[in-house]
């Protein structure tokens, strides 16, 4: 069944089926059902939709699909989409340039990242005589922050600089936003966080 993006007016729901459409003039007529609360309604005030392109990353791997969007409707980085029940973040957005927001009509990609699945994240761990990494896969709201002490197996770490995926620094940060975190062994710490159930073995 076709889905487009558009607000249930009665629960807020982003998705909606569409069960008849009908096409005058450059404009989209739509009836459409929410699968969330069941309401049916008709979009009726002449909503222009335009097609754009989805890449959707997921770890290493892209997805490309084509998604129907109405055109007046602003989309800016950062903001989710749900795309077949997947909530997905705007990384990137492409007109006939790169810019962080933009109206439907002038879309042509855009790039998002999953948040239904775990966050990939590579640690970078010093003893003082080499440095080495692990990877986690963890929950994107999982908060990850400077100066404290974390567990991974029976090795104890602190973490002294976490980059975020936008290249800046910050001291505290959800592990969706999280690009690399540097740590430094520590001595064993009781009130350690213990990560070892979010190692990713090779």
């Amino acid at each position: 069944m076709e889905k487009i993006n558009y607000v249930c007016e009665n629960c807020g729901n982003d998705e909606l089926e569409v069960l008849k459409k009908k096409v005058h003039d450059k404009s989209f007529y739509y009836l459409v059902r929410c699968p969330k609360c069941g309401n049916v309604f008709e979009i009726s005030d002449k909503l222009k939709l335009s097609q754009t392109k989805l890449i959707i990353s997921r770890y290493d791997i892209s997805e490309s699909k084509v998604i129907t969007i109405p055109k007046d409707v602003e989309y800016k980085v950062g903001d989710t989409l749900n795309i077949d029940g997947e909530e997905l973040e705007i990384t990137k957005i492409e007109t006939d340039k790169t810019v962080k927001g933009a109206e439907g009509k002038d879309i042509k990609v855009i790039w998002t990242k999953s948040l239904s699945i775990p966050k990939k994240i590579g640690i970078s761990i010093n003893d003082k005589n080499r440095t080495y990494s692990v990877y986690l896969l963890v929950p994107n709201d999982y908060i990850f922050e400077t100066e404290r002490t974390y567990k991974i197996n029976e090795g104890f770490f602190k973490i002294k600089k976490i980059k975020l995926e936008n290249g800046k620094f910050a001291n505290k940060a959800e592990a969706k936003d999280i690009k690399r975190i540097y740590g430094e062994v520590s001595r064993p710490y009781r009130n350690a966080k213990d990560l070892t159930e979010y190692l990713k073995e090779d």
